[in-house]
């Protein structure tokens, strides 16, 4: 019997499902919306209709240069215009992505941590028809055009002052929009929307240590924000508040889209602050927050600070009368972060979750879960060992410390059958593809287990797998620290592994065997990973935070370096008390030697956010 394809179903019968016609009719149609306010951005409100007038223009300039581009030959006339955003976040990047809705064109939402050579392939890969800046990522523009070969600086767009950019022979945006609202571009140069296909492409780093996109498809742009909503159930009075990056999934299926389905509004930031946060919440009525990584840690941290103690915080905001806060929905937060952020501020609940760009596995912690779980997973998500055999339950003793790890804790999968909905593959990059779904699984490269608590299957989550790191939020692969790590003028051999986080997510750590007759210099090396930043193309996250030093590496009759036993190791001088190992925290400007001493404090650490086990149970 033929199987039933639903996404040619969905294709024929629900076409008219897509992420042009959620904002028409969110932005739009529900006319009683058009004067409420949307968004908020440095104290100015945007209404529903400001906001769907200017996606409109924006609209009318795409398709206006994709007629161009098409009528000169440049694109075909089947192909969508493709374009690239690259700055912090502005109103115009948020009507940028509405307009690509609109008229069916695909974002590509650059990292502005990208860099370099890495910025040049992405755009290079991407193929895109031009670019949007600000002044934000002007100067890594204007070192990296000559390197890009699909664009030029007549196709580079910029929003801000003009004197800014006067001498970069870059174009201004709003200019450029403005003029083309005289234009008139027929019906016929609109293509037809695939909801399968992209409309926002996101990227994440892959294997090879270039960054992999992540098509959002309008399918997915659609129905992300209903399963938000389905787990929080915002309403028109919620407001949330954004300052993850736009080029990041996090802002856009769990920020906007729950608030447009609902009919709320959000606070606009450039980018974090956690000492803005509590004025803004107050001042804004802020009700909702996404984040990812660690910005409820850096929040709690500037309380504590500012007030003294956790009691004092508590006394001074769970009640206040102009604190409406009741919800985060988001991950990387450590259990003692969320249960201190929820007293702290008299919340509801924080949905702590499991999720990538990908959407293909995503679990949130709800009400009456396990606090330190990710949420209850059905049997089609199944834990991995490395022979691909499903793990063992997790066992927990009486103090909540996993016994069996090495039996319970694998690979993050899901069984996949041909009517995957979520995600297809990367943009362009079939390897990559390849790489995630193998033997009809979807490998997240993600470490976890599952424990069996009343009867209920819930996950856990452990980390990342050797090859994959995930810091601040992000995952990015061994391999793009690998890179900068073996070329270190005194470093013959490297290897490159996430380590434990006092926080949440991990640490980037390397471990270097040294050229014979050279020795570490700390100074020199850090100096030499700046200049990589600045220069190689290098992203700030990739610095490592630790570096081991070893006489040799140990190889296996294959000549390979088994990472592992490294990662298991990491930095614990408790466990290891020989190793030389040279670290960095926040405000140094050099590496230090890990004593016993600096050890302990970082222990503290550990101890103090509930997370000392993981420094041994690697």
């Amino acid at each position: 019997m033929k199987q039933i394809n639903l996404k040619t179903i969905i294709r024929k019968v629900f076409g008219f499902v897509n992420f042009g016609n959620m904002i028409k009719v969110t932005l739009w149609w529900l006319c009683f919306r058009r004067n409420r306010v949307f968004f908020i951005f440095e104290g100015r409100g945007y209404t529903y209709r400001e906001v769907y007038q200017q996606a409109q223009r924006y609209a009318g300039f795409f398709l206006s240069v994709r007629k161009k581009l098409v009528d000169s030959g440049k694109l075909d006339k089947n192909k969508r215009l493709s374009f690239g955003v690259y700055m912090d976040n502005t109103p115009e990047f948020l009507f940028a992505a509405f307009g690509a809705g609109l008229s069916n064109s695909i974002l590509f939402a650059i990292n502005s941590g990208f860099r370099g050579e890495t910025l040049a392939k992405v755009m290079d890969q991407a193929g895109i028809s031009f670019l949007i800046i600000n002044d934000s990522t002007l100067k890594e523009v204007e070192g990296a055009i000559k390197n890009i070969q699909v664009i030029g600086p007549e196709n580079v767009y910029f929003i801000g002052d003009k004197k800014t950019f006067q001498s970069s022979g870059f174009q201004s945006l709003e200019d450029a929009v403005e003029e083309s609202q005289c234009v008139t571009v027929p019906g016929s140069y609109r293509v037809k929307v695939d909801n399968f296909s992209p409309v926002i492409v996101i990227y994440t780093s892959g294997t090879s240590g270039m960054p992999k996109g992540v098509p959002c498809t309008h399918i997915k742009m659609f129905g992300a924000g209903f399963v938000v909503q389905s787990a929080v159930h915002l309403n028109s009075r919620d407001r949330g508040y954004i300052s993850m990056p736009l080029f990041h999934s996090n802002a856009w299926y769990i920020g906007i889209l729950p608030q447009m389905i609902v009919g709320g509004s959000f606070v606009l930031k450039r980018r974090f602050s956690a000492s803005a946060f509590e004025e803004d919440m107050l001042a804004h009525g802020v009700t909702f927050l996404n984040y990812v990584g660690q910005p409820l840690h850096y929040i709690i941290d500037a309380l504590e600070r500012k007030y003294g103690s956790g009691e004092a915080v508590e006394a001074a905001l769970a009640k206040h009368p102009r604190n409406k806060f009741r919800s985060a929905y988001g991950n990387g937060a450590t259990v003692n972060d969320r249960i201190k952020f929820k007293h702290y501020l008299g919340m509801e609940h924080i949905y702590e979750i499991y999720g990538s760009t990908e959407a293909v596995i995503t679990t949130a912690n709800c009400p009456g879960d396990p606090v330190d779980s990710v949420g209850r997973v059905d049997s089609s998500i199944c834990i991995l060992d490395e022979e691909g055999n499903e793990c063992a339950p997790g066992v927990v003793d009486a103090s909540g410390a996993l016994t069996n790890y090495d039996k319970a804790v694998g690979e993050i999968c899901r069984k996949i059958g041909d009517n995957n909905l979520r995600f297809e593959g990367y943009f362009g990059n079939e390897g990559a593809t390849s790489q995630k779904f193998r033997e009809g699984w979807y490998h997240s490269g993600d470490l976890g287990h599952v424990r069996i608590v009343n009867s209920k299957r819930y996950m856990f989550f452990n980390g990342r797998t050797d090859d994959w790191i995930r810091k601040d939020g992000e995952n990015f692969s061994a391999e793009s620290v690998l890179c900068f790590a073996q070329n270190i003028p005194v470093v013959d051999c490297a290897i490159a592994y996430g380590a434990p986080c006092e926080v949440a997510d991990e640490k980037v750590m390397v471990t270097v065997q040294l050229k014979d007759g050279f020795a570490f210099e700390p100074d020199k090396v850090y100096a030499w990973f700046i200049k990589q930043q600045k220069e190689g193309g290098m992203d700030p996250k990739w610095m490592p935070d630790y570096i081991r030093i070893i006489e040799s590496f140990p190889v296996t009759d294959t000549q390979k370096i088994m990472v592992r036993p490294f990662k298991r190791e990491n930095f614990n001088l408790e466990g290891n008390p020989g190793m030389q190992i040279y670290f960095r925290q926040r405000g140094d400007n050099t590496y230090r030697r890990l004593t016993p001493d600096e050890f302990n404090k970082i222990k503290e650490e550990f101890k103090l956010n509930g997370r000392e086990a993981i420094l041994t149970a690697r």
